[in-house]
């Protein structure tokens, strides 16, 4: 599944706007995983974006060791999938 650049680069602007950032980084772990760390765990499938896009709308724990992700009840899930498919984009492959 090769996304349309269009949905990876509104993608990229909604994370921009997002508080995405306080957390996570691209390529090195802070408090959350790396986002190419999470592209390199999940393949990029309808079933991952739909999973993925649920737990940041409604909040995780334990998916990356004890670390919660906090919910983000304002983001639509729409939105959020968007924003997974830009991060599962991100895999540099093996």
């Amino acid at each position: 599944m090769s996304p349309p650049a269009d949905i990876l680069d509104k993608g990229k602007v909604l994370m921009s706007y997002s508080d995405c950032a306080t957390c996570h980084k691209a390529t090195d772990r802070k408090r959350g995983p790396a986002f190419q760390d999470i592209a390199a765990r999940y393949p990029m499938n309808s079933t991952y974006i739909d999973i993925l896009a649920k737990r940041i709308v409604l909040g995780t724990k334990g998916a990356w060791g004890s670390v919660v992700m906090p919910p983000h009840p304002a983001l639509s899930e729409e939105d959020a999938r968007t924003m997974v498919t830009y991060i599962l984009s991100l895999h540099r492959g093996d």
